[in-house]
């Protein structure tokens, strides 16, 4: 395989729908790395994360148990931006070191998905803001509008308009992860219309994986002259200009080995042969 495993980065603003599309990316052979999941893991009570996140915030964030409240935490850090950044500054690196953990694990697997191509997904709201997309082969973005997110809220999360208002808007705008992403998944329809969207993009990149596997299983078994051949049709003059400046610098520096040049000199003649190759491919091309 080209790769060990391919990674897609899923993230979309709040109540958009990632979790609708990483769970049908799971029934496809996916497997799903949930950053919310991992972000509650490292904030386990005793852990290094969870000590810092209440030297922050305070002991009044905690349950009885010593668990954070997450709702207490929600209400504090939304409704200030500056204390949002320094809860993302505790807890995302600890998120990113537990992602690459398990990343490391899945590509260590011998086990493939039944389309034979190892698929990961990382879900996460602050993909892009965390820098986790920069691990990602791909990174899709979900989106739907604003009307939507705010009903899912209220309806699903049981927020109070206000409160559901004030999560929206606490997000960047969606154009600036839409303008990096490779996939959008327009969640603005019903459950078919985006599992429409999620199967067509699945079997390209599936298909992409094996035609590239198929590529380096050739090479591997002694198709490098055949993969020569596809490359001197495919670009002939490229080619010729190669083969011609490969012979007229090797022709230079075996005729020039008893000749008294400086390193200098030798490396501008060998450029000049390059370029002379090149004008001799380019006015051969006239043909």
């Amino acid at each position: 395989m080209t790769r060990d495993l391919l990674v897609i980065g899923l993230t979309g603003n709040i109540a958009t729908g990632k979790t609708v599309v990483a769970a049908m990316l799971a029934e496809l052979g996916a497997q799903v790395i949930d950053a919310d999941v991992l972000a509650h893991r490292v904030m386990n009570p005793g852990t290094p994360t969870w000590r810092r996140v209440v030297e922050e915030f305070g002991t009044d964030i905690l349950q009885r148990n010593d668990e954070i409240d997450r709702t207490k935490l929600g209400a504090c850090v939304f409704a200030d931006p500056k204390a949002l950044v320094r809860l993302e500054s505790i807890v995302h690196p600890a998120v990113i070191e537990e992602t690459e953990r398990l990343l490391h694990d899945l590509r260590n697997q011998t086990t493939h998905t039944a389309v034979g191509t190892k698929v990961a997904v990382i879900e996460a709201i602050k993909l892009i803001e965390a820098g986790m997309h920069l691990r990602c082969d791909e990174l899709w973005v979900v989106t739907c509008s604003p009307e939507q997110q705010l009903r899912r809220l209220i309806e699903n999360r049981g927020l109070s308009r206000p409160e559901a208002e004030l999560r929206i808007t606490a997000q960047p705008p969606p154009d600036k992860n839409v303008t990096l992403a490779n996939v959008v998944i327009d969640n603005s329809g019903d459950l078919e219309q985006t599992r429409a969207q999620v199967t067509r993009e699945w079997e390209r990149i599936i298909q992409t994986h094996h035609h590239q596997d198929a590529t380096t299983e050739g090479l591997s078994q002694g198709g490098y002259m055949a993969f020569l051949k596809q490359f001197v049709d495919k670009h002939p003059f490229l080619s010729m200009w190669a083969v011609l400046a490969v012979g007229m610098v090797a022709i230079f520096l075996v005729a020039s080995r008893s000749a008294d040049l400086l390193p200098s000199q030798r490396a501008f003649m060998a450029l000049a042969c390059v370029l002379l190759a090149g004008v001799c491919t380019w006015i051969i091309s006239w043909e």
